[in-house]
């Protein structure tokens, strides 16, 4: 399989992905099935544990999808085990200055220039039966380190972020930019934010990540340019269709 990476550079439009929040192999694969190019399995809002998370990457991987996974905070506990685990790249959520966005993307990258321990003898690097050049070039090349912004101060300086070193995608976060501004993703001002955030991505040369609740908003999104775009959840997807059935059954 193409790496996600190369892909979203090869791609004519963004991926579509969605989040995972189900610790389940089965819907995982109801997920590809549907036609899903990658997801997020979430380690902020979502209680999976870290051999699950690293089954649930694998099982994407397997069914032809790529897998990111959004770390539970900014501390770096989880980067090392994520990354041999074979993960595509990660989501650093909440991150609030420069300093700390940097720090981060560099403990997934190898030294010299960064400080990710060497793990050949992990999934990432062929249990010890893949080449040592080839895993650290897919480390160093191909792994996806994305911030989260998502408070209006540090989204309009996206491109102090997109310029650091290390970083190579920026992620707007409207869920809690509503809670801290109070305006939703259809505000003509977070309109205009979301589009100096995607022009500060493009004109850096990083990828771009947004996440929408509903497949309009994630077309427009699509228009627009970004590279990873996300539309709902598998919880939510599941219940909506779970109720639909009922009300179409009751009547």
């Amino acid at each position: 399989m193409q790496m996600l990476a190369d892909r979203l550079r090869a791609s004519p439009r963004g991926l579509v992905g969605t989040w995972v929040k189900f610790p389940s192999l089965e819907s995982m694969q109801l997920l590809a099935h549907a036609g899903f190019e990658f997801v997020v399995i979430d380690l902020e809002h979502a209680p999976h544990a870290m051999d699950r998370a690293v089954e649930l990457v694998f099982a994407a991987q397997a069914m032809g999808m790529a897998a990111l996974v959004r770390l539970p905070d900014q501390t770096g506990a989880a980067v090392q085990p994520l990354l041999d685990g074979g993960a595509d790249g990660l989501l650093v959520p909440r991150v609030t200055s420069p300093e700390i966005a940097a720090a981060i993307a560099r403990r997934m990258v190898f030294a010299p220039h960064g400080e990710r321990g060497l793990g050949t003898t992990s999934r990432a690097g062929r249990w010890g039966t893949g080449d040592m050049a080839a895993y650290i070039e897919r480390g160093n090349e191909q792994c996806l380190r994305v911030i989260q912004l998502e408070d209006w101060d540090n989204i309009a300086r996206a491109a102090d972020y997109a310029a650091l070193d290390d970083v190579n995608g920026l992620f707007i976060g409207h869920g809690d930019l509503l809670l801290s501004s109070g305006k939703g993703p259809g505000d003509p001002d977070v309109r205009q934010l979301t589009a100096r955030m995607l022009a500060a991505c493009q004109s850096a040369g990083v990828f771009s990540g947004v996440a929408a609740a509903a497949p309009e908003l994630a077309r427009n999104y699509l228009d627009m340019g970004f590279s990873l775009v996300m539309v709902s959840n598998d919880t939510t997807m599941f219940a909506q269709a779970a109720a639909e059935t009922l009300r179409r059954t009751l009547g």
